[in-house]
């Protein structure tokens, strides 16, 4: 399988993310049906490209049936699908200046480039910063200086 977030990074829908996996494995409706025993049209339709498609709200059990027949999370299904904590390029904006000009631990940065928030994630150093500082106060890792 290639790099599933490289694969899966700019699909918008369930159906699409689905579609690509699918693509990715060499398989088709018929195999993904019978692996996941979900029906065949249920799956077609889930699949297209369409407005409707885009609407449709599998149920947790159709996602993990899936998910689960395609060798992948829910998650990724979801589009949660995080990057490699080791490549800085697909860090959110300004973790790996943070992370540099603070000397921030190799466990510690990975951790934070796998954090993703509502409302918005972090873009600056400052920012990340008071992330970092309120997970290490709460973990009781933080430093005293």
């Amino acid at each position: 399988m290639a790099d599933l977030y490289a694969l899966l990074k700019d699909a918008v829908t369930v159906g699409e993310r689905i579609r690509l996996l699918m693509d990715d494995q060499g398989i088709g409706l018929s195999e993904l049906s019978r692996r996941s025993n979900v029906g065949k049209g249920y799956l077609w339709e889930l699949t297209q490209r369409t407005e409707e498609a885009a609407k449709m709200k599998p149920s947790a059990e159709t996602l993990y049936s899936v998910a689960t027949a395609l060798g992948v999370s829910v998650g990724d299904l979801l589009g949660k699908t995080l990057p490699p904590a080791e490549d800085e390029s697909a860090w959110p904006p300004g973790l790996a200046e943070y992370v540099r000009a603070k000397r921030v631990p190799k466990d510690e940065a990975h951790m934070l480039a796998g954090i993703r928030t509502r409302g918005g994630t972090p873009t600056k150093p400052e920012q990340w910063e008071q992330i970092h500082y309120t997970i290490l106060m709460h973990t009781g890792r933080l430093r005293r200086a």
